[in-house]
């Protein structure tokens, strides 16, 4: 009983070993296998989802294509919202696979998707900020090349290439992804085989250790039956049955092993063979199951045997699993096999061996495939390399796809920039870009290939390029682009040669042609002029010469191609032809131009023949000239001797010819030391032209002055001096003389200059004096004036008290009396100061039209106390005049005064202006200026008229035609004499036409510029003035009038005269004005600082202080300095009114005053 249950025991417990360790073993490769296959699909979960958010990116991102839709605001608006909601996406996505953490386990991927996601908020933002501006300019055409530059440069700006350039920074760690994916492939793959192993190996450990323990039992069993055979006969059924589920137990486990496409050996330390376990279908080599027992070296090559045994040793020092390849050669075939040794016992070990010559062969071949497939790439790499072109894609759009080839210098160019992605319109030249658009749109619509060339400038390089576009698609299209500047340069150059090659010889005068030994024409190489004989218009090719030139030509040309052909010397000859009338001489050469035949050059040379002749005329005629010349001509060789010398320079030193040609340099000259001439013919020699002053010495011993002109010449291939020498002493001693008489000459006129030096200073003296003396006077005489003028006017207007008629008229003559004193006055110092070109004309363009008005304002009143008809005639569109607009009026007002005055009651004075025709310079044939023109402005009237013997004296100072017309008519005399001169200073003429008893026209031409702006005026051409409105005049009567005399404006009158005090003082009173009085500078300015006046009235000649001094005085005063001056003065002189203005004054007014105008200048002020 006890022996059957250890047999059941026994068996079992090899059932479950058995069982245990295969489970076992499956378990743990299972378990392995599933580790590997879960980090496997992380890593690939990881990757799609990477690659999923650059595709999403790169898809998302928002083209930039908005440059066409800048003419079209409805296009653009739509194609921008596109561009935001693109910018949204690409947002949106980012923002869920920060939120969801998948990409967290990713090093270094996390925060460059935060960072970009924040970016990208802020991108979004600009450009809605741009295409807001944008959307603005478009909607003007003028602005649309400023919306093109702005969207240009937000395209080049920093955040714009962070924006585009995000995917690239993103397939660093894509690629990092695709590595660990390849490794967790691997570490799959070989956790599939070690999951086989570990099954394999668990179950055979099983069922040895199975099959040991069945052995023990049946032994067990054995021994059980030869003690008790009674219970093995009980047991046997039980036994039958348990050997039956046995044999199927191993049954099945054989049909495992057989199924396994590995063959398994056990095998001990020795290398003796215990036990095959091995598939049928695998192919063996010395192995069978009747090796059991025997060696491995029977059966396997040495090589095998020894690699095995060197495993075996250590599987079994080591106790761990070990793998090795081995290859064999089984039936021819070869095969390579992977060996497992795993430990079996201590003196044993199991060998699993697969063949795995199919895995193998399949991945050399597929390593193989991959090594010509590298090999391919590269060699299509190195081919497109080797291709000088750029060659790149490019889409309908114009953006850049692919580049395929880049140059060297283009790749160097560009390596810091990536195109792809990038327009053309964006990184090209506008004209480039259009051009490439045009060829790309025509390639895409037709599918033809597109072909031209262009010119790029690199810097200061100009680069010509070939450019082919062709079809690869419906949307994009190839470009291949060659750098052609040396072919085009190698063209040009050829192009240079050729046409140097054809101008060379067209440049040859020479008639050139091959003729062969028997005389036959080959071929005319050059016809460029007519040959002697032969019709250029017929092809002489193939003739010989005798069917062509006379039979002495013949004969001649004949006889030296014989001759050059048989000996191969150059042969030349001359000869003469005749051709029509004219008898030519020619130059022939023959040379041998191969073995049976000879090059003829034959060269007109007529010309050089006449030459010559002539050239021997012309020595002929120097040789005469040099013999028969009155000056001396010699010839020196560079070592100083007399080479050649003619009659005349013998006969100046006294010797004969032959004499003269026995010498040298150093031997006729007295000036210089021989070294010093030796040295000057050297220097001489060097192609030089002198001409220098010497002596030289004659035969008796005299020495004679000469005048040396030489020149280096070339003669007789030698360089030579040749000079010119003439006898100057006659003339040298008159020379003496002339410098005598001049030096006498010089001291008179020094003389004459202290006198006219000391005349000129008297008379700036006598200037000076006259400039003061005229000075004086006008203060002199204005002083009084003003005060009578003042106080007749302030009488007039009643400020001392009420007046009866007879006053009034009488005060009328007394202010009349003064005015015309005033006039006189004026007058003369104008005079004066024209005459001493004190007078600087202030020219400004003036309106014609304007000046004759204003003119006419001034006599109006006079002649409507006379009943005189004013007229005026002004055509329209007349030109502005540069003029001197007051010395004009002057000139105007003196010469209509006169009219008025000498025109009797109810007469007429015109004013008229005409534009006289153009008139020619004064020397038509040596002047470049243009024609004159001028304005005529003429006055006429109908007054007395003057007699022709009377015109001349008009326009003399202080001269008057009659004296009964001075005592009727007042007159200085002074104001036609200013009219003049005036005129003149403004480059114009003064004219006059006259008759007794019907009147006079006097006639004012002032030149003016045919480019002068042209005054358009509404006005009609004639204007009867007594029916016109009077011009404003420049300063009104304002008088003022103040309820209160306490804020009446507080006057600081300056003034060291008693009269012209009462008379300002008591008028400014009467107008209601409180006055202070200071009688010098010093004064005015302690009563300016002490009352703060509204306004100073500074006189400008006083005692003490002068009114110049005080203004500055008080100008420098802060508390003063805004107080308005206006500048008194009774010197009326050319630059007193500067003087003053620069001192500080704010008007300037020159004595006698109008005290009307004074009030309203001081209420303008105030």
């Amino acid at each position: 009983m006890f022996l059957s249950n250890k047999i059941v025991y026994g068996y079992t417990i090899a059932l479950c070993i058995t069982s245990l360790g295969t489970a076992t073993g499956l378990l743990l490769g299972n378990y392995y296998h599933q580790e590997v296959f879960q980090k496997n699909q992380t890593i690939s979960q990881e990757h799609q989802s990477l690659n999923a958010l650059q595709l999403d990116v790169l898809y998302n991102r928002p083209a930039k294509q908005l440059s066409p839709y800048l003419k079209d605001p409805q296009g653009f608006r739509h194609e921008s919202a596109k561009w935001i909601e693109s910018i949204q996406k690409t947002l949106t996505l980012l923002e869920i696979h920060n939120a969801s953490g998948e990409l967290s386990k990713i090093e270094g991927l996390e925060p460059l998707l935060k960072e970009h996601e924040a970016f990208l908020r802020e991108f979004k933002q600009e450009s809605q900020d741009l295409i807001e501006r944008l959307d603005r300019l478009t909607a003007s055409p003028k602005n649309l090349a400023e919306a093109e530059s702005q969207l240009v440069k937000f395209f080049k700006s920093k955040n714009f290439l962070r924006f585009v350039e995000f995917p690239e920074r993103l397939s660093r760690f894509i690629q990092a992804i695709h590595q660990h994916e390849k490794k967790a492939d691997n570490e799959l793959s070989q956790a599939k085989v070690l999951r086989l192993q570990i099954s394999i190996t668990s179950f055979l450990i099983s069922v040895a250790i199975a099959a040991l323990f069945i052995r023990y039992i049946s032994h067990a069993i054995a021994i059980g039956q030869a003690n008790d055979k009674q219970k093995l006969q009980d047991r046997l059924v039980e036994r039958q049955q348990t050997e039956s589920k046995l044999l199927k137990s191993e049954a099945h486990q054989h049909a495992i092993l057989s199924a396994l496409p590995d063959m398994i050996i056990r095998i001990n330390r020795e290398g003796f063979y215990s036990e095959f376990i091995a598939s049928p279908s695998f192919p063996m080599l010395g192995v069978s199951t009747d090796l059991v027992g025997t060696h491995m070296s029977e059966a396997l090559p040495p090589d095998v045997v020894q690699q095995r045994m060197d495993y075996i040793q250590l599987t079994l020092q080591t106790n761990s699993i070990q793998i090795y390849e081995q290859t064999l050669s089984i039936d021819g075939k070869e095969q390579i096999e992977e060996v497992r040794i795993v430990p079996y016992s201590e003196d044993e070990v199991l060998l699993l061996v697969r063949d795995i010559s199919e895995q193998h062969f399949a991945q050399r071949d597929r390593q193989q495939a991959e090594i010509a497939l590298a090999a391919s790439e590269d060699k299509s790499r190195a081919i497109l390399s080797m291709i000088p072109e750029l060659m790149f894609r490019v889409g309908r759009d114009l953006v850049y796809r692919e580049f395929i080839t880049q140059p060297k210098d283009f790749a160097m160019a560009l390596q810091d920039v990536n195109l792809v992605g990038r327009t053309m319109l964006e990184m090209l030249p506008a004209e480039i870009a259009q051009r490439h658009t045009h060829y790309l749109q025509k390639a895409l619509d037709s599918g033809e290939l597109q072909f031209y060339e262009q010119k790029v400038q690199d810097g200061d390089r100009t680069y010509d390029e070939e450019v082919r576009v062709i079809k690869i698609n419906e949307d994009e299209a190839l470009f291949m682009i060659r750098d052609i500047s040396d072919r085009k340069q190698a063209e040009l150059a050829l192009a240079s040669s050729e046409a140097h090659s054809k101008a060379m010889l067209s440049a040859i005068p020479d008639l050139m042609l091959r003729v062969g030994a028997d005389g036959v024409y080959r071929e005319f190489v050059t016809q460029n002029r007519d040959f002697a004989i032969a019709t250029p218009k017929i092809d002489r090719a193939g003739q010989s010469m005798a069917d062509v030139l006379p039979e002495a030509i013949v004969e001649r040309q004949f006889y030296y191609l014989q001759k050059a052909i048989e000996t191969g010397e150059l042969q030349v000859y001359e000869q003469q032809v005749q051709v029509a009338d004219r008898l030519i001489d020619e130059e022939v050469r023959v040379v041998k131009s191969g073995e049976d035949e000879a090059l003829f050059m034959i060269r007109d040379i007529s010309d050089r023949k006449q030459a010559e002749i002539a050239l021997g005329k012309e020595f002929r005629r120097s040789e005469i000239l040099f013999n028969t010349s009155v000056d001396g001509l010699f010839v020196l060789d560079l070592e100083g001797k007399i080479v050649e010398a003619n009659q005349s320079f013998a006969k100046m030193l006294g010797y004969s010819l032959e004499e003269v040609m026995a010498l040298s340099i150093y031997d006729i000259d007295a000036r210089w030391t021989i070294e010093e001439l030796h040295k000057g013919v050297q220097e001489f020699g060097q192609d030089k032209r002198v001409k220098f002053e010497t002596f030289h010495r004659r035969k008796d011993g005299s020495l004679c002055t000469v005048e040396i002109s030489a020149s280096s010449v070339n003669w007789a291939d030698e360089i030579v001096q040749f000079a010119i020498c003439r006898d100057i002493t006659a003339r040298k001693q008159a020379e003496l003389q002339l410098h005598h008489l001049n030096q006498s000459l010089e001291s008179k006129v020094g003389e004459r200059t202290a006198e006219l030096q000391q005349t000129n200073e008297e008379l700036i003296s006598a200037t000076r004096l006259k400039d003061e003396f005229l000075a004086n006077m006008s203060h002199e005489l204005r002083t009084p004036l003003n005060a009578i003028l003042g106080m007749t006017e302030g009488l007039q207007e009643q400020v001392y008290g009420n007046l009866n008629e007879r006053q009034l008229k009488a005060l009328g003559t007394v202010e009349r009396s003064g005015s015309h004193l005033l006039e006189l006055i004026n007058d003369i110092l104008d005079l004066a100061k024209i005459e001493a070109g004190q007078i600087e004309l202030d020219c400004t363009p003036t309106s014609i039209s304007h000046l004759c008005q204003s003119s006419l304002s001034f006599i109006k009143q006079h002649a409507s106390q006379k009943c005189i008809q004013l007229e005026v005639k002004i055509p329209l569109n007349l030109p502005r005049l540069f003029i001197d607009e007051r010395r004009i009026r002057q000139v105007l007002i003196n010469l209509l005064s006169n009219a008025v005055k000498f025109t009797p009651k109810e007469g007429r004075v015109n004013l008229e202006v005409t534009q006289l025709p153009p008139e020619l310079p004064p020397d038509v044939a040596t002047s470049d200026r243009p024609s004159l023109q001028y304005l005529r402005i003429s006055v006429i009237d109908t007054g007395i008229g003057i007699s022709p013997e009377n015109i001349k004296k008009l326009f003399q100072p202080f001269i008057q035609i009659d004296s009964a017309l001075n005592r009727q008519y007042e007159g200085t005399g002074l104001g036609l004499a200013l009219v003049k001169r005036i005129v003149e200073l403004h480059n114009g003429r003064v004219g006059l036409t006259s008759e007794l008893g019907v009147g006079s026209c006097f006639t004012v031409d002032l030149p003016h510029d045919f480019s002068s702006e042209i005054v358009v005026s509404n006005q009609p051409e004639t204007t009867l003035l007594l029916d016109a409105p009077l011009l404003d005049a420049p300063l009104l009567d304002a008088p003022i009038t103040n309820e209160n005399d306490s804020q009446s404006p507080l006057i600081l009158l300056v003034e060291d005269n008693e009269a012209n005090i009462i008379t300002i003082v008591s008028y400014l009173e009467a107008k209601h004005y409180r006055v202070l009085l200071a009688r010098n500078g010093q004064e005015a300015i302690a009563i300016a600082k002490a009352h703060q006046p509204d306004t100073i009235l500074m006189d400008i000649q006083m005692p003490v202080m002068d009114g110049i001094e005080a203004t500055r005085q008080i100008r420098l005063d802060p508390n003063l300095a805004d107080i308005p001056i206006i500048a008194m003065t009774a010197l009326a002189m050319s630059g007193d009114r500067d003087r003053c203005l620069a001192a500080g004054a704010n008007e300037y007014v020159s004595k006698p005053l109008k005290l009307k105008q004074l009030v309203a200048m001081i209420q303008s002020i105030l």
